[in-house]
């Protein structure tokens, strides 16, 4: 293997680890995301049930609930936040994914390009140290 392929194979090689560590990335985010919206849908379904009235309550009751519902409130809004941000990270992952795909392919590229030069010039250093063609040999 010559220099320059080995240092192509070198940073196809880091590519290749940078695009893994995208790719958990990428995966982590989804997984958060997927479980930040379950959340999200439990606590509309909680602020549902609990914003209807079934019986007469006490002041202390009222203020009670009212408390628990702005907390629950409170907590649905950050998590939408949560989401939103969630969300754009998970695109940029994406972005930097296929960016390190790309490199990795280019380098891929590269790497036949540097292993046909090789061959080449061994084979025209080959030529060179052959005998010209049709020349005698002196015995």
């Amino acid at each position: 293997m010559s220099r320059p392929e080995r240092l192509i194979s070198l940073m196809k090689l880091r590519e290749v680890l940078r695009a893994r560590r995208e790719a958990r990335a990428v995966g982590e985010l989804f997984g958060e995301i997927e479980r930040a919206t379950g959340v999200q849908e439990k606590l509309i379904s909680l602020i549902q049930v609990n914003s209807q009235l079934h019986e007469p309550m006490s002041p202390s009751e009222l203020r009670s609930r009212a408390w628990y519902m702005r907390q629950m409130q409170e907590q649905l809004e950050v998590l939408e936040n949560r989401s939103a941000f969630l969300t754009t990270e998970l695109v940029q992952a994406r972005e930097a994914l296929l960016y390190h795909k790309k490199r990795e392919k280019i380098l891929e590229e590269r790497s036949l390009v540097a292993r046909k030069d090789e061959v080449e010039n061994r084979e025209s250093r080959a030529e060179g140290q052959l005998p010209p063609h049709g020349a005698r040999q002196n015995k």
